[in-house]
């Protein structure tokens, strides 16, 4: 009697670990899916990064990362708060704090509604299927011109027994550039610098920023200006001058080594073959 109890025992504990290896290698698969997907937007936003001039013709580019945030989440609540205050520290730590005085700042808060909207959407969603959203946002930020590009995704499963026990899975990814204002029109500069301080106040900043702008570009000459090679600063070309008028002069045999060789170099190749000897 005891030892099948013992056996009962050990087949119940084999089917659990069995069901625990199923289950982890079924999250590794959602974890897999979300990283697929997160790779796909990145790659979206690096082909934006390699061919801004095609990107250019529908939207304005940025140039490159500056920075990225990404991240999934798997078996999400409806309305989770603590997974919806987490985002909320990402959204607030891409967009940057709210400036006081200038109309930029409730333009920044506006964007991230729009943003926190699209997450409260999503995280409240209980749909079976897919859920996106794709948003990018072009402002003023630090005297420069950046895009923020969001890109959210869900999956819900039918009901929570297809895989690991879990309902769906989350993943998002955060990108900020910098656009290139150069490439810019100027209705386009106009916009963006109005809707940042607001219409009465566009001009004096315009020229503050144009002042920015002219000290970080003579800074930017110096940089590579200094990155280039060039002539030896004066005090290293004395220094050197001074090393070979101090070196000690050749020794009589090492000048005379020195002469016959001058001689071999000079000679057609048939005499240099000939053996030169030299008298110690």
């Amino acid at each position: 009697m005891g030892q099948a109890i013992a056996a009962a025992r050990k087949e119940a504990a084999k089917a659990d670990e069995e069901s625990k290896q199923k289950t982890l290698e079924q999250l590794a698969f959602l974890v897999k899916a979300a990283n697929s997907k997160l790779d796909h937007y990145q790659a979206e936003i690096d082909d934006m990064f390699q061919d801004p001039d095609s990107m250019s013709k529908k939207a304005i580019p940025g140039m490159r990362a500056v920075r990225w945030e990404r991240g999934y989440r798997v078996g999400i609540k409806n309305n989770d708060e603590d997974t919806a205050s987490g985002l909320n520290d990402v959204v607030d730590g891409t967009f940057g704090a709210i400036e006081s005085g200038v109309n930029g700042g409730s333009v920044l808060s506006g964007f991230k509604k729009i943003v926190g909207g699209a997450l409260k959407a999503i995280l409240g969603c209980d749909e079976a299927g897919e859920q996106e959203e794709q948003k990018f946002f072009v402002f003023v930020k630090h005297n420069a011109i950046i895009r923020i590009d969001v890109k959210i995704w869900r999956y819900n499963f039918s009901n929570k027994g297809i895989i690991a026990g879990t309902e769906n899975v989350f993943c998002y990814t955060f990108c900020t550039s910098v656009v290139n204002s150069a490439c810019l029109e100027y209705d386009e500069i106009t916009y963006l610098l109005t809707e940042y301080a607001g219409d009465e106040n566009v001009e004096a900043y315009a020229e503050k920023l144009l002042q920015v702008w002219k000290t970080i570009s003579d800074m930017h000459s110096f940089l590579q200006r200094r990155d280039q090679p060039g002539p030896l600063p004066k005090a290293k070309a004395q220094a050197r001058a001074r090393a070979l008028e101090l070196a000690p002069p050749p020794s009589p045999k090492r000048k005379q080594i020195q002469a016959a060789e001058e001689v071999v170099e000079d000679e057609p190749e048939e005499k240099a073959r000939s053996p030169v000897r030299i008298e110690a």
